[in-house]
């Protein structure tokens, strides 16, 4: 227990740790986070501020190697970022003693560019995707952070890049998705299921693709459909190019 904690079990209020990866010590601990997940083209604050703050160790106001975890109601560890250095940007002397749980700002050496991964992190943390589809629900320009949600969470879990579903056959329908990152999104689903992975892009899919062939169960079956869809959204480029990984690795594919 830190010197700040209250010595009340409230973690499931808690969403992000800093933790200093040599000695795993937990600097802070707080709600919430703000003007880390944000726009690449914008100007990064100075200081990201963690809010609601429910354990503050104060003795250890910077590190060289951080690292930012993200936890879900239980706890548990669902996502991480290596931060490099960080320092407080607060003097202790300056924190309201009155309030049990100040929002304090930290210097990051830099922020990450999917602007919607915070409140979907939020979602996760409640209750992980379990139904397919999940992702659709949001509009487009959600899916770039939905799918590096996926990603982060996926390798977090100490799951690699391949295939875990045992279903013969993968289902994709082309007119589910606009994006590229749609496109990723629905595979990931359709092959490891609610929240699974299966590439970000081209050469990550390869990476998928390649594990599942050194395997000694047979490759899957991909059922495309409204694939005429998928390439006037996509381009008949990328579309090619995705057809001929799954052809190089062995997995039927069946357009409709």
């Amino acid at each position: 227990m830190s010197p700040e904690s209250d010595g009340i079990d409230d973690s499931q209020d808690v969403l992000y740790r800093l933790v200093d990866q040599e000695s795993e010590a937990v600097l802070i601990a707080a709600e919430d986070l703000l003007d880390y997940f944000m726009e690449e083209d914008r100007e990064p604050p100075e200081t990201v501020t963690f809010v609601r703050a429910h354990q503050v160790d104060r003795a250890r106001r910077k590190t060289e190697w951080a690292e930012l975890q993200v936890v879900d109601r239980q706890g548990a560890t669902i996502g991480t970022y290596d931060l490099g250095r960080v320092s407080a940007a607060f003097r202790p002397e300056l924190v309201p003693s009155g309030e049990d749980r100040p929002d304090l700002g930290y210097s990051f050496g830099h922020t990450c560019e999917y602007p919607r991964a915070g409140e979907i992190w939020r979602q996760w943390a409640t209750r992980r995707p379990v139904e397919s589809g999940e992702w659709a629900r949001h509009p487009s320009d959600w899916h770039e952070s939905w799918l590096h949600v996926v990603q982060t969470a996926w390798f977090a879990s100490g799951r690699s890049a391949t295939r875990y579903g045992t279903g013969a056959t993968a289902v994709i329908d082309g007119s589910g998705f606009t994006t590229r990152d749609g496109f990723y999104c629905a595979l990931g689903e359709a092959v490891n299921g609610p929240g699974g992975y299966f590439g970000s892009n081209l050469d990550a899919l390869f990476d998928c693709l390649r594990t599942v062939r050194r395997d000694e169960a047979a490759p899957f079956r991909l059922v495309w459909r409204n694939f005429a869809a998928s390439r006037e959204a996509l381009g008949s480029d990328f579309t090619e190019r995705v057809l001929a990984l799954f052809e190089e690795c062995g997995v039927e594919t069946e357009l409709s």
